[in-house]
């Protein structure tokens, strides 16, 4: 079996989901005796997954970088059946026997990007998926989604596997050294709510900056980019609260899971919630909205939100001061989490390569 993967995501972005998706994969498939080449092009460096990886440049098969590449299918020209799988949609020309593969993360395009954006995502989106003959979907719901907007065909084979979490997240004791950690973040153990990630309007940011105002918590923010300035408006009396943190270690992450009273994530979609599962693996309880995707990855092992006030909140908190209850919670937070590995995630990815060579 020759495998051909697209690294074009290592050109999108610098980070993110998607790209250390893209990079666990090539972890793993690095350490199995398989033929595989890699599609690059300069501008991989800047990407911090790919900056970890240790690839052969005879493996390599370069392009040159163009503004719009990701829009482009790729001139490569081999006779040879191969498994191709792009980790962005790209097509491949002059590839007859090429078995493609497509992954779909999620279809937030779909329910909340305005007409315009929706459009040139779904465009090669919608097209990757109609050309593979073989779709991965990371969670059901995103299945679900998939044979709404775009269904398979009889003739395509589908499969949804579930995306990994870190072993970089784990419960642990604080160290004299997390202490200081704390301390210079001025913050204490079960003293503050956290949110991880983006920010954007369906991740119900607002709501938790109204929760903030009803609980003597701080909010730890990490990630998401600078606060805007309507954010930072609506922060006016609680700004002495609230601490951001852009760019945030695994290491730290995890001492902030460990030390946060909970992690907050009230997002109305997801295609999968990796900060859901991360919380849940460092023994950190979750408080997030009652959702399709939510309620998938956490089973009985969170605290969902059927409404967004912050009553609803209030009510929760109590229950998680109460030790034995949250006790509960954790420990159900962790056994479930071990249903996601990257390992797991890479290795049935492969033997959908196989079942379709």
């Amino acid at each position: 079996m020759k495998i051909v993967l697209d690294n074009i995501i290592f050109s999108n972005v610098n980070n993110g989901g998607v790209s250390n998706y893209w990079f666990e994969l090539i972890k793993y498939i690095e350490n199995q005796d398989i033929e595989v080449t890699y599609i690059e092009n300069q501008k991989m460096e800047s990407n911090f997954h790919r900056n970890q990886l240790n690839i052969s440049s005879e493996k390599i098969f370069k392009t040159k970088y163009q503004k719009w590449n990701r829009l482009l299918p790729i001139d490569y020209n081999i006779e040879d059946e191969i498994i191709y799988h792009s980790s962005y949609y790209r097509a491949l020309t002059h590839a007859k026997n090429a078995i493609e593969i497509t992954t779909v993360h999620d279809f937030i395009h779909d329910f909340f990007s305005p007409i315009y954006k929706r459009k040139l995502h779904n465009y090669i989106k919608y097209a990757a998926i109609k050309r593979s003959k073989g779709v991965i979907c990371v969670s059901n719901n995103t299945y679900k989604d998939m044979q709404r907007f775009c269904p398979t065909k009889p003739h395509q084979q589908t499969a949804v596997i579930p995306v990994g979490v870190s072993d970089d997240y784990f419960p642990k004791e604080n160290t004299l050294q997390d202490f200081a950690q704390l301390k210079e973040w001025n913050i204490e153990k079960n003293g503050y709510l956290l949110f991880v990630g983006g920010r954007v309007n369906y991740k119900n940011f607002d709501y938790v900056l109204e929760v903030i105002k009803h609980t003597h918590f701080k909010l730890v923010v990490v990630g998401g980019g600078r606060f805007n300035k309507i954010e930072l408006k609506k922060m006016t009396s609680i700004s002495s609260a609230i601490l951001h943190l852009d760019n945030v270690s695994n290491a730290h992450l995890n001492l902030l899971y460990n030390n946060a009273f909970a992690l907050i994530y009230p997002s109305k979609y997801e295609g999968f919630g990796i900060p859901i599962v991360e919380a849940m693996k460092s023994g950190c309880p979750v408080i997030g909205f009652n959702q399709p995707i939510i309620k998938e990855i956490v089973a009985d092992a969170a605290l969902l939100l059927n409404h967004l006030d912050p009553s609803a909140y209030i009510y929760f908190e109590n229950l998680l001061n109460k030790q034995t209850y949250r006790n509960e919670i954790i420990a159900k937070g962790i056994e479930n989490s071990k249903k996601y590995s990257w390992t797991k995630c890479s290795k049935e990815t492969l033997e959908f390569y196989q079942s379709l060579s």
